[in-house]
């Protein structure tokens, strides 16, 4: 879901995920001799990513920038189906358990080697260690060349999900040069080289990450749609500049400093949209989750889990991060309410329970004897900051002894991996084409889901056969989520992106494509 503040006009993609539009001008009003190329893009981004690395790292400030650089085999197009990105083609067999993956010749990576088969083996099986999806679904998957432009992937058994994940763009699958995997041994990779529209120039840690155009980029030649298809890097470098503090974010987009600025407070929207010179644009794709530990500590037991649930008013919470009900939707369910066939409305009354006497009896049902529950948060994503300081409260009030512990995020991510020292935290999650893709609910995943129920319904809809025989499930599953309670989702969040009225061709999908972008004065 998009919305630009300025026309007030709505638009609703497929799944809600196909996030954006060139400006307020539609592209067909713009001749093409007005579009200009060259030039630099500066864009204020909140959160500096920890990695770049998009196989180790789960967050989405890496997924969002390093997508950029790197490219996969497969990715998603506006309507989330999949489609060849360095695959000229792909073929299924679903007899036999395998994709075979025809790979396009002569593209090249950033240092100038071509991309062979080699390459594209040594990156998968390195994607494998590290992916949590490519472990819960695609495990015994072992990849053979025929040659120097086929690849064939021959899984253990064959699945409706098994191509989303090889498409997913959290942690996901970017092809790089075997040497700089074989260099990279157990750490992450730091020669950051793919094949992708731009390339990696200078990352100044806690300024800029800058990007130059990759002039010997090879597009596919079909209609960019979403993820797929053309990529033409109309500018000629990138600059995602690490800005932490909201305001300065504010004032730079304001000042001309950035062309593009990200996460906008809420409180700023109107203000903005006030200056003839930016419009706003209005981005449903993600939702927070309140992840709970459940390896070790208190919440392991599930009425702990429920007890939250119920001591958490969700609306309390939403207008505290948010400040409006213009910027969230206060909703239950895994998928948006556009995803015809997933969507459910059970769930709604559990995620609605919010009573406090209910809450304090599962407390005692759980076992809870006043112990410290940790809950992991930074300033550096306010929105869940605020969620986390109300979440606090509404814990005290029935009863839980509650240490807020807050570091900056890059210590939030790296904490989160231990399982005995901590009990609670944030993180957001895009919006997914089937509800078994989140990564909470896999064994691995910090959090760490361990749900027989939600384990054979998963099974249920993989094996289901059509997307019709799958859909059957979305009730079922909806229910057991919330009475098991792997996260508690408090509603979907709506971002707001500021940007400069010369910015044509910026589209968004879980997070901003820049490829096709321009910057006309």
């Amino acid at each position: 879901m998009i919305r630009n503040v300025g026309s007030s006009v709505v638009t609703l993609m497929l799944f809600g995920l196909l996030m954006g539009c060139a400006s307020d001008t539609d592209s067909e009003e713009v001749s093409e001799g007005a579009i200009e190329e060259g030039g630099e893009l500066n864009v204020a981004y909140g959160v500096q990513p920890p990695s770049l690395d998009p196989h180790s790292v789960t967050d989405v400030s890496t997924r969002d920038i390093s997508q950029h650089m790197f490219e996969p085999l497969v990715t998603l197009n506006s309507s989330l189906e999949v489609e060849p990105m360095l695959a000229e083609s792909y073929e299924v067999n679903e007899d036999e358990e395998t994709v075979t993956f025809y790979l396009r010749e002569g593209i090249q990576f950033h240092n100038g080697d071509e991309m062979t088969s080699t390459d594209v083996i040594a990156s998968m099986e390195r994607w494998h260690e590290y992916s949590s999806q490519a472990q819960e679904y695609l495990d015994g998957t072992e990849y053979e060349a025929l040659d120097d432009y086929t690849v064939v992937a021959h899984l253990e058994e064959y699945t409706t999900i098994d191509m989303f994940v090889f498409a997913d763009m959290t942690q996901f699958a970017a092809i790089m040069p075997e040497e700089v995997i074989t260099n990279a041994g157990t750490n992450l990779v730091d020669e950051l080289i793919g094949t992708g529209p731009f390339q990696l120039e200078e990352w100044r840690q806690d300024q800029f990450i800058h990007f130059k155009k990759f002039e010997d980029y090879q597009s596919r030649e079909e209609p960019a749609d979403g993820l797929a298809g053309a990529k033409e890097p109309k500018v000629d470098d990138i600059y995602f500049h690490h800005v932490g503090d909201a305001s300065t974010r504010v004032s730079g987009i304001q000042s001309g400093e950035y062309d593009i600025a990200t996460a906008i407070p809420q409180d700023n929207a109107e203000m903005l949209e006030g200056n003839p010179d930016l419009h706003n644009e209005l981005i449903s794709s993600s939702y927070p989750a309140l992840i709970f530990n459940k390896a070790e500590g208190i919440f392991t037991e599930q009425a702990a889990r429920q007890a939250v649930n119920a001591a958490v008013d969700t609306e309390d919470m939403l207008l505290a991060a948010y400040g409006s009900e213009e910027f969230y939707i206060n909703d239950h369910s895994l998928v948006q309410e556009e995803q015809e066939g997933w969507y459910s409305e059970a769930g709604r009354d559990v995620h609605a329970t919010f009573d406090l006497e209910l809450a304090e009896e599962l407390l005692e049902e759980s076992g809870y004897d006043g112990e410290e529950i940790v809950i992991l948060a930074s300033r550096e994503v306010p929105d869940e900051y605020n969620m986390t300081i109300v979440l606090q409260q509404q814990l005290e009030a029935i009863g839980m002894n509650v240490n807020l512990q807050v570091s900056d995020r890059a210590t939030v991510l790296d904490v989160r991996d231990d399982q005995e020292v901590w009990d609670i935290t944030f993180s957001p999650f895009a919006f997914r084409p089937m509800p078994v893709q989140y990564l909470y609910l896999n064994s691995g995943y910090h959090g760490w889901t361990d749900s027989e129920e939600l384990s054979q319904l998963t099974d249920d809809i993989l094996y289901a056969g059509t997307p019709e025989d799958a859909h059957a499930y979305a009730d079922e599953f909806h229910e057991v989520f919330w009475d098991y309670l792997p996260v508690l989702k408090p509603g979907n969040k709506i971002d707001i992106v500021s940007m400069r009225d010369g910015i044509e061709g910026y589209q968004h999908i879980t997070g901003p494509i820049l490829w096709n972008v321009s910057v006309n004065d």
